[in-house]
């Protein structure tokens, strides 16, 4: 069998590329078919992750990532014309290696795929839940206009949604709310990227928080929840890591907060695996998520997990009470309840870290990749 995947680059250390490449990887090595990957935006960078040698890659040279810093006219046009660009030399390279199923991860071609002429299969994986556009216009912009727009935002990915023969979605949670628009949705987790022997001893005095310095992290709140745990227990410490637009922005609420000392933004490392290992619990403050990996990473390690119950992806890995704690979204009070919950038991901790770690072997390769070649087939037949 032969598929082609379509995704702007694989040059990122994303967590969409990492999943890609553990995918294609299995699908090559273990179920014998054939992948190419198709990009847009390339560059000739270097493959942040590995990716079987007998992985076709071809990169159409479009580059729309060049078009940002453009005045809002000109944008438009040459989005325009890079588009039809792209929809020409991607028909022509689908029909020239005839794949059998063709798949988007929801770059530029994600609106037109249905409309090309071209003979396989076509398949979309959504790497964010249904209501990603509304959720990310409505981060960023207040008032009933923009509330408006966020809907129809909403409204265009359903409608594009149903043209494709199937639509891959991450969460169950996720699952739910497609079923109410679309026949054609089906669930499949992404597969943990490791699963680990070390276990965090969960006797440092601090817990843990991973993602980018950007408004859908929601930082703001989880500093405003970690100055109540700060007043009781100052000798605990918060450690984010990650970077982004906010960070001048969260530094001053550290600052106003007066946490300094406790709530440190740590930057990137290239070894988080070490990270999860020297602390106690890990946090997600998310407004929303499309299925939160850093969840699973920090079970895998026997971390306690506490987040919001945000849309969507946390109710699918954290059982309350059991492998930590989910606490009402924007919820600060209950979120700082958590966390002192965590810090004054080591009992507690030992017990919801066990659960964790037991809890992310669900997700583990061995079960989740080869549900993908099943898939396919029952796809084609």
């Amino acid at each position: 069998m032969k598929l082609i995947y379509l995704t702007p680059g694989i040059f990122n250390s994303g967590g969409t590329e990492r999943v890609l490449s553990i995918k294609a990887n299995y699908l090559v090595d273990v179920a014998g078919f054939e992948v190419i990957i198709i990009t847009t935006d390339q560059k000739k960078r270097k493959c942040f992750f590995d990716f079987d040698k007998r992985i076709k890659h071809y990169d159409l040279g479009i580059n729309f990532c060049d078009d940002t810093s453009l005045s809002l006219l000109k944008f438009y046009q040459v989005r325009r014309k890079k588009n039809e660009i792209y929809r020409k030399r991607l028909e022509e390279l689908i029909r020239k290696e005839s794949p059998d199923v063709c798949i988007s991860l929801f770059g530029k071609e994600f609106d037109f795929l249905p409309s090309l002429n071209i003979s396989c299969k076509i398949i979309a994986e959504l790497h964010f839940n249904k209501k990603f556009r509304e959720n990310s216009y409505l981060s960023l912009h207040k008032g009933v206009l923009w509330r408006f727009i966020a809907k129809i935002r909403t409204r265009q990915l359903v409608k594009t949604s149903r043209k494709y023969d199937k639509v891959i979605v991450l969460t169950k949670e996720d699952l739910c709310q497609w079923n109410k628009t679309n026949n054609n949705v089906i669930q499949i987790y992404n597969p943990l990227p490791y699963q680990t022997q070390q276990t965090s001893e969960l006797t440092n005095k601090s817990f843990i928080s991973v993602g980018r310095l950007s408004s859908p992290k929601n930082y703001e709140s989880l500093i405003s929840a970690w100055s109540i745990v700060h007043n009781m227990y100052p000798d605990w410490q918060m450690n984010i890591w990650g970077d982004g637009e906010l960070k001048d922005f969260l530094k001053n609420k550290i600052r106003t907060y007066n946490v300094e000392d406790s709530f440190i933004l740590r930057g990137k490392t290239d070894r988080i695996d070490k990270e999860y290992l020297k602390n106690s619990a890990f946090v997600m403050s998310s407004r929303y998520e499309g299925f939160p990996m850093v969840l699973l990473e920090a079970a895998s390690f026997g971390l306690p997990l506490i987040s919001y119950d945000c849309y969507s992806g946390p109710k699918d890995i954290i059982d309350d009470g059991v492998n930590g704690f989910l606490v009402p979204l924007n919820n600060e009070e209950a979120l700082s309840d958590a966390m002192c919950k965590i810090i004054k038991s080591s009992e507690l901790r030992k017990e919801m870290g066990m659960n964790a770690k037991v809890k992310s072997l669900d997700f583990s390769q061995d079960k989740i990749l080869p549900q993908w070649p099943v898939f396919f087939y029952n796809l084609l037949k």
